[in-house]
């Protein structure tokens, strides 16, 4: 079920994304919410399964940072 709530956030997320396609800044904003609830998502999902820790916290925020500079380098703001 926690990995459904993920799925469907993203998909809305994508949903958001292309009805938006107009408005890069919207876009942007889309991205980076998406950016933050997958890295709240992923924090209650290690509380919640018990292996919380802080090289975990700081390999989803690497992950996410990563992504955003790629997404950012490539269309979002050319």
């Amino acid at each position: 079920m926690r990995h459904f709530i993920l799925y469907l956030a993203f998909a809305i997320a994508a949903t958001l994304f292309i009805y938006f396609s107009f408005n890069p800044r919207i876009q942007r904003d889309i991205i980076y919410a998406t950016a933050g609830s997958y890295f709240l998502w992923s924090l209650y999902h290690h509380y919640q399964v018990g292996d919380l820790h802080l090289s975990i916290i700081i390999e989803y925020l690497v992950f996410i940072v990563l992504a955003l500079v790629v997404l950012s380098a490539t269309f979002l703001f050319s």
